[in-house]
């Protein structure tokens, strides 16, 4: 089992993971990534750039935060917030890969190839009028029971039902869950990209997007992922519409018959304020194995068992021009602040983010001299971490060796831990305002010159900082105003696509 039970969120308190199912930590590492390449850049100054990220115009900003003609912008007044200082580079696309198929929709025709008896099962009919997954149109069994509410929600069970909303663990046997399967994450990711809530503060998602997902051929079938991820059933510049009478349109029909329609095609070409749109990636084959998947090891040994642990692994962030100093927080009863100084020696690399203690604490209070935004008591102190990965294991949602819900186990992708990393570097960016960027003391080298020029550029940041820094938990924090067009998009997508999704709550009521 590698997901926690629904029983256990609200012990978790921000700091256990509740999926740790390799497609959904690679995502939460890769945001961990993305937050840290925002600190480099923060720190570096308007000279710094990233291979993977760059810094967004305030023409940018203005053209991209307007209101679009009858669009609903959730009562702001000013269309769907746009306003993020970073964006991912339009020339680095995003790949994918899995060593194999996700689990839910797109791996079903493997599960039930994979059964002695591939025969359907019955399937219960849910005590709700309206059934929260396709039913298929066969005749029903009198052998049929009624389904629980907190079952509604199929594991690998029911495999006939296909294009339906699967919970995990797949086990009939484990405590239950709302975590949803991996191929209803990654079809969800196809329209709010792969940036998280607090991410998607920082960076915009425009460019966020899986552009292809690689599977082996071993763990692929056509019909399932296409099914499960896309908005048609064949390619049509190649098979035609399925309207002719030709060959191509007969192709397309037997396909439709064979592999069901999309469950993505009502979002087809959906595009939303924001940034967001339904981008349906690419799924591709290779014939090269994983030295650890299930048929590598099962080929070297006869005898194997699935491992309970999770590893994640994020890339160095790309390393600072120069040593810096710590940014100063601006002039409190202590004093002017220090004029920046380089930095003799690299810190050791216990200054990495590694461990949670690492990371500042932040305290909430008002600054006298400005009544613009809220700053820390305790600012970011040690600003240069050591340039180097981040990796860990985890068991049960934990580090490896902690015990559960202990907060000095806390992945460094968990809820608190990235929330933590998203306001330290907004409150980076909002110091660099009133004191110039680091290393630099001339005037009006602060947030216009590391986001873009002008008032609503500062003003933009000021108020991701807002966000971030002011707001009291968690649960606030993902129904804030500057999330407003990504929580749209996905009652859309759960609306419309992806029917009978619950969402899985219990773990908002933390704070920093």
């Amino acid at each position: 089992m590698k997901c926690l039970p629904s029983a256990k969120l609200p012990q978790a308190q921000g700091n256990v993971l509740h999926d740790w199912h390799a497609e959904v930590l690679a995502i939460r590492a890769f945001n961990r990534f993305v937050l840290e390449e925002c600190r480099q850049l923060a720190l570096g100054g308007p000279d710094m750039s990233s291979p993977f990220l760059r810094r967004r115009t305030a023409e940018e900003m203005r053209v991209s935060s307007a209101p679009s003609a009858g669009d609903d912008d959730g009562g702001t007044g000013n269309g769907w917030w746009h306003a993020q200082p970073f964006a991912w580079r339009d020339d680095v696309a995003l790949h994918m890969y899995c060593s194999e198929a996700p689990c839910g929709d797109a791996s079903m025709e493997l599960t039930m190839a994979a059964q002695a008896d591939a025969s359907p099962w019955d399937i219960p009919l849910p005590r709700s009028s309206s059934p929260p997954f396709p039913i298929p149109s066969s005749p029903t069994s009198s052998t049929e029971t009624e389904l629980e509410p907190e079952q509604t929600l199929p594991g690998r069970a029911y495999f006939s039902l296909l294009g339906a909303v699967r919970r995990k663990p797949a086990r009939g046997d484990a405590p239950p869950t709302l975590s949803k399967s991996c191929s209803d994450k990654l079809a969800l990711r196809q329209c709010v990209s792969l940036l998280s809530g607090q991410a998607s503060l920082l960076v915009s998602p425009e460019n966020a997007y899986v552009r292809c997902l690689v599977l082996p051929e071993a763990a692929y079938s056509a019909g399932a992922c296409r099914r499960a991820f896309s908005a048609t059933t064949l390619d049509e510049k190649e098979n035609g519409d399925g309207d002719g009478e030709g060959e191509n349109g007969v192709g397309v029909r037997e396909a439709k018959a064979t592999a069901g329609e999309g469950r993505m095609r009502p979002l087809y070409a959906r595009k939303w304020g924001g940034g967001y749109a339904f981008r349906p990636f690419e799924v591709r084959t290779t014939g090269l194995e994983f030295a650890f998947s299930r048929r590598e090891v099962a080929r070297r040994s006869e005898r194997t068992a699935a491992s309970n642990l999770a590893v994640a692994w994020t890339a160095a962030p790309t390393p600072l021009p120069i040593p810096i100093s710590p940014l100063p927080t601006s002039q409190t009863s202590r004093g002017p602040a220090p004029a920046p100084t380089l930095l003799t020696p690299m810190p050791p690399a216990s200054t990495s983010h590694s461990h949670p203690r690492a990371e500042p604490k932040s305290t909430l209070t008002s600054d006298p001299a400005s009544t613009n935004y809220l700053s820390t008591k305790n600012p970011p102190t040690s600003p240069i971490r050591a340039l180097r990965g981040l990796e860990e294991a985890t068991l049960g949602g934990t580090l490896q060796g902690r015990k559960q819900f202990d907060a000095r186990g806390a992945s460094f992708a968990t809820r608190r831990r990235m929330w933590g990393l998203a306001a330290e570097v907004a409150d980076l960016l909002v110091v660099a305002n009133n004191t110039g960027v680091a290393g630099r003391a001339e005037a009006g080298g602060g947030v216009a010159g590391m986001v873009g020029e002008g008032t609503e550029a500062v003003a933009g940041v000021v108020e991701i900082q807002r966000t971030l820094v002011g707001t009291r938990t968690y649960g606030e924090l993902k129904e804030c105003g500057l999330l407003a067009a990504r929580r749209r998009v996905k009652d859309e997508v759960r609306a419309e696509a992806l029917k009978g999704w619950v969402r899985n709550l219990g773990d908002e009521g933390f704070g920093l």
